[in-house]
């Protein structure tokens, strides 16, 4: 006797998916730990020598305080920010939200990477949230210019760290967006490239 076509099928979509099926799991495991991995790995902590590199500032110059600011190449951590920044490009401040808790205000930026940028990036992200807290050295020219800031244009400098809560923290620098600035990243991502293995 002939089984019945609606026999057979079921019987061997049991056996295919038996054969299949673990090997499958173990592939949708690895995946989703794959998309679960540790997003502190590789980052350091925003301590020592960092602090001083990427260090939660704007330039005066670069909001019209100071009309004979230093050269970019007088800036000792120039080369270092442009050469060891995850973003350098220049970026505009979209918003500006002041959060005040009793008699103390902390800034927030919302800021939109512009393009092309001035260095390969090494993240894919093409806007930020840069928080300026009391503690913070931009703090007094956040607190001058407040809602003002929103529109204007600077050089970014922006790298995650190992933040204390698990998850990555940004820390940047903010300088002029002149010509000038621009010519000086661009010399250091080359002497960069040049000198890397």
């Amino acid at each position: 006797m002939i089984p019945r076509a609606g026999a057979v099928f079921p019987r061997l979509a049991l056996a295919l998916l038996a054969a299949v099926g673990p090997a499958a799991g173990c592939a949708a495991a690895q995946d989703r730990s794959a998309t679960h991995a540790d997003p502190l790995a590789g980052l350091l902590p925003w301590e020592g020598h960092d602090r001083d590199v990427f260090d939660d500032n704007i330039d005066p110059a670069a909001v019209g305080f100071s009309l004979d600011g230093p050269s970019p190449r007088s800036d000792r951590f120039l080369q270092e920010r442009a050469q060891t920044a995850d973003v350098v490009a220049r970026v505009r401040v979209n918003t500006v939200t002041v959060e005040s808790i009793g008699e103390q205000s902390s800034y927030h930026l919302g800021i939109q990477v512009g393009y092309p940028p001035l260095a390969t990036p090494r993240v894919p992200d093409r806007a930020f949230e840069l928080h300026i807290r009391p503690s913070s050295r931009a703090y007094g020219v956040a607190k001058a210019i407040d809602a003002r800031l929103r529109g204007f244009t600077f050089i970014a400098f922006i790298r995650r760290f190992a933040g204390e809560a698990g998850e990555p923290e940004i820390h940047w620098h903010l300088s002029p967006d002149t010509a000038e600035v621009a010519a000086a990243v661009h010399e250091a991502v080359a002497l960069g490239e040049l000198s890397a293995p």
